[in-house]
């Protein structure tokens, strides 16, 4: 199953505050943003002890989602601080693949509570081992005068103007002449309702959709938002931004090569930072620049910048993950460097 929700602990439910998340007035959307909400809260069952209320394993992948792993530890860690404190940031490291089979425990270590800051540490365990481990820092909004400066913003087409991940797969699959495994690609994935709206700026074309040779892109842009209306809560749009940047994220170091989803045999992200700038609503566009300055080794790195529609920068992210070829590409990649070198020595161009 793609999706498991575990009921709440009902032996703590009449005993142990829950935070509960309000939604805005009813709209078409409604259920979008209770699912969200749903999707990176956390149930206490005791000090310091929380579960996990649902998890989500995407399709073709070997695990839960990291990026609401990331987000239910964020909020888990949230709930043992006061609520005028906001995170500035967090470091985190996937250990293991989550099992979405079984609700995962967060366990939070208090290592600081001071005036201005307070410091948490987060383990994430599924049966007895840990698949998660990250650090939160949370801090008081500054009330003195202070230095800012930040990068401009990317000059990119609105949102508005640009299809959503849905609509392009529809679009795509309207075509005819599609290869079959990608076709069943597609269908797979517009089987999944997800509560995120997703826009890329940059479109695959028809070929390259077709062939799974891309042109090589080092940095690509995406809009992202809820598709429904959060409430006022400045935790939840947090926790949600947290889960929204983990989407395509390591994917960018596999662009930045011209490398297809095809191509890939295993691609997993191996830790994961964000640093918050300013106030942000998950339920607002914002803008997700993502840049991979490096791969090797089989592991690729990416940085990111999320800004709001005015032009302001309001979290920086950064990633390290695996991307490796699959047997196939790496055999077909072997061959064509036979064959390259063979060309080579017989026009005269190699030197001794």
């Amino acid at each position: 199953m793609p999706h498991k929700v575990f009921p709440p602990v009902v032996s703590f439910g009449k005993q142990v505050p829950r935070s509960e998340t309000s939604l805005a007035p009813a709209n078409d959307d409604v259920d979008y943003a209770r699912h969200i909400a749903e999707a990176v809260d956390v149930q206490e069952i005791d000090t310091n002890l929380y579960m996990s209320k649902e998890l989500w394993l995407p399709p073709g992948a070997r695990g839960v989602f990291g990026g609401q792993i990331v987000a239910q530890a964020l909020r888990a860690a949230y709930n043992t601080v006061p609520e005028d404190f906001h995170i500035h940031s967090l470091h985190n490291y996937f250990i293991l693949p989550g099992n979405v089979d079984i609700p995962v425990i967060y366990q939070v270590q208090r290592l600081r509570d001071g005036r201005s800051f307070a410091t948490r540490f987060l383990t994430a365990k599924q049966r007895g081992k840990a698949i998660f481990v990250g650090s939160f820092s949370f801090t008081k909004p500054s009330k003195s005068v202070t230095l800012e400066h930040q990068a401009t913003m990317p000059d990119v087409p609105p949102p508005d103007s640009l299809p959503s991940e849905y609509e392009r797969m529809l679009k795509t699959l309207e075509s005819d002449d599609l290869p079959p495994k990608y076709r069943q690609y597609l269908e797979s994935h517009l089987e999944e309702t997800t509560p995120m709206d997703y826009r890329n700026v940059h479109q695959l074309s028809k070929k390259e959709a077709f062939t799974g040779r891309l042109e090589a892109r080092e940095t690509q842009h995406r809009w992202l938002r809820t598709r429904g209306k959060l409430d006022d809560d400045h935790r939840l749009h947090a926790c949600v931004v947290a889960y929204a940047s983990d989407s395509a994220f390591i994917g960018t170091a596999a662009m930045a090569n011209g490398v297809a989803p095809r191509a890939i045999g295993m691609m997993a992200s191996l830790d994961h930072s964000m640093w918050f700038h300013a106030p942000l609503r998950a339920d607002e566009w914002l803008l997700y620049e993502m840049n991979s300055p490096r791969t090797s080794e089989g592991r690729g790195v990416v940085f990111g910048r999320l800004f709001r529609q005015d032009g302001t920068l309001v979290a920086t992210t950064a990633q390290e993950g695996i991307v490796r070829l699959s047997e196939r590409e790496q055999e077909r990649r072997r061959k064509q460097n036979e064959s390259d070198r063979e060309l080579g020595k017989g026009d005269g161009s190699s030197k001794l």
